[in-house]
């Protein structure tokens, strides 16, 4: 049977394009993946103004509609992409560290393509089976917003093993919100939020956050997340962090990561904690992560629309009406 499948293509300068496409037969070791849900992400936004050889789209979670050769996953597996295309035999995959794979070369919705389309092709090691008790438009929250947030502060444990009473989250995005829900699971006693969009600091508070007050003296928190990426926001993470604290850089950003040549931040002694989305093995921990606070963090930020809709749904997200926008193929629940 001759299969179809409608994707998009990011043409650049915000411009989407669709096509339909014949697909061939499945490669050897790799999976069909219906898409059911595919959310946006702010980096996709990069993809949106630069373009993309490749179809966009790196939260995708599915059923199993083919499989090719050499594959055990059964179709009709429900899943969820894992992104890094990881070689499963380093020393690192082997330990289960396959966010740190040593011949990382690819990313799904980056270098090969994503879930921006009706179907998507993965290595069958990428599918990880989703409980039967956990939706699919809650299981893709296990990928960034979730599993990202989890493993910073897995690796944030490392340097505080004892916690903190209080810690700061700068920007409230997904990614942010996602640390907000999930923090007090790993020894943070309270959470101080900041962002300076009305909507997403009101969204932080309603998951058990408290806004901050000023920012503006030094050596204010133990531990500081900073999620959005912008120097400001970088600035102020490295002024209130105290001594013997630690700075979480989740947020991306075109522009270097610097740290300030001044006689204060030299006598800081502090920890910078920099994390690259999560191992597999991770997951079962994240689906318990996930079954405490997934519908909340579902019902607050994703809206669902349809393919046709992702170019109003992008200009939705970029402008800051919608927190994550999730394109589905079918009611996911």
């Amino acid at each position: 049977m001759t299969t179809t499948s409608v994707r998009a293509r990011f043409l650049g300068d915000g411009r989407i394009d669709f096509e339909r496409a014949t697909l061939g037969p499945v490669a050897d070791g790799q999976v069909r993946v219906r898409v059911d849900v595919c959310a946006l992400c702010g980096s996709d936004k990069r993809l949106l103004r630069s373009g993309s050889p490749v179809v966009p789209g790196h939260e995708i979670a599915g059923t199993v509609s083919d499989v090719g050769a050499d594959v055990a996953v059964p179709v009709g597996t429900r899943g969820i992409v894992y992104i890094p295309v990881f070689c499963g035999t380093c020393r690192r995959c082997v330990a289960g560290r396959t966010n740190q794979c040593l011949h990382l070369r690819e990313l799904i919705g980056w270098q090969r393509d994503g879930g921006f389309a009706e179907h998507v092709d993965v290595p069958a090691r990428c599918l990880l089976p989703v409980p039967d008790d956990v939706p699919l438009d809650t299981a893709v929250l296990g990928l960034d917003t979730v599993g990202t947030a989890a493993h910073a502060l897995r690796l944030w444990q490392r340097t505080q093993p004892d916690g903190v009473d209080r810690a700061l989250v700068i920007g409230a995005g997904p990614l942010g919100l996602g640390v907000i829900a999930v923090a007090g699971a790993f020894g943070v006693g309270a959470v101080d939020a900041f962002d300076p969009h009305e909507g997403r600091l009101s969204t932080a508070v309603e998951l058990g956050a408290r806004a901050a007050g000023d920012l503006a003296a030094e050596n204010q928190y133990d531990l500081v997340v900073e999620v959005s990426g912008a120097a400001a926001a970088r600035e102020t993470a490295q002024r209130v962090v105290a001594p013997g604290g630690a700075v979480i850089a989740l947020g991306e950003s075109d522009e270097p990561y610097t740290m300030p040549a001044t006689p204060r931040w030299r006598r800081t002694d502090c920890y910078t904690v920099r994390s690259f989305y999560f191992p597999t093995s991770e997951v079962e921990a994240n689906w318990d992560l996930l079954r405490g606070h997934g519908a909340a963090l579902r019902d607050r930020l994703t809206v669902p629309v349809t393919l046709a809709e992702l170019p109003d749904a992008f200009a939705r997200f970029v402008a800051g009406d919608y927190f994550k926008p999730c394109i589905v193929s079918e009611d996911p629940r």
